[in-house]
């Protein structure tokens, strides 16, 4: 089974990958699956803020890396994003969307939420990536590449790729329990 992937980021790699190895303790596929990953644009800002920009992204990256890849029988869409949960005082969320398409139907699963502290959160709400937010308040460089804002923020308990497994896994849902399209 060809799974086409619309990221070339290791951490989100990562993260299907351990989605995909758990997955097959179920026996979910019944057969080998070959990632294909492909650098597909998201249609959205650096760091979409609020639910539908991230969920429309990784929407836009399943699509394209589908249509991108020949053979393949699944693709998958990975965003992370902002979404502002409060205003007095700012509260702001990290979540990361995940979108499983077939060229038929989908499956959608969200990471854990992780709110942001306020020194984080005004700077990216104020149009900044959070890639350079977060490599200052985590005093590094290239977070993202690694452990990403969750695992700076939660001392590593829950990583970029961790937090992007629980995603997929919660995405692909459909395909692993059977489920029909109405």
């Amino acid at each position: 089974m060809i799974v086409a992937l619309g990221t070339t980021r290791a951490p989100k790699i990562a993260g299907v990958r351990a989605a995909l190895d758990l997955l097959a303790r179920t026996g979910w596929p019944a057969e080998e699956v070959t990632l294909a990953t492909v650098d597909a644009r998201s249609g959205q800002g650096d760091t979409p803020v609020g639910d539908a920009a991230i969920l429309a992204g990784a929407r836009t990256r399943a699509r394209s890396a589908l249509a991108a890849t020949p053979g393949a029988h699944l693709a998958l869409g990975l965003e992370g994003g902002v979404v502002v949960i409060g205003e007095r005082p700012l509260q702001a969320v990290l979540r990361n969307w995940v979108v499983a398409w077939d060229g038929e139907r989908e499956g959608i699963g969200a990471s854990p939420s992780l709110l942001l502290p306020p020194e984080l959160a005004a700077p990216v709400l104020s149009g900044e990536d959070l890639a350079p937010a977060i490599d200052r308040y985590a005093r590094q460089h290239d977070v993202r590449s690694r452990q990403g804002a969750f695992g700076v923020l939660t001392r590593d308990l829950i990583t970029r790729a961790d937090a992007y497994a629980q995603a997929v896994v919660a995405a692909l849902a459909p395909w692993y329990n059977g489920a029909r399209e109405a």
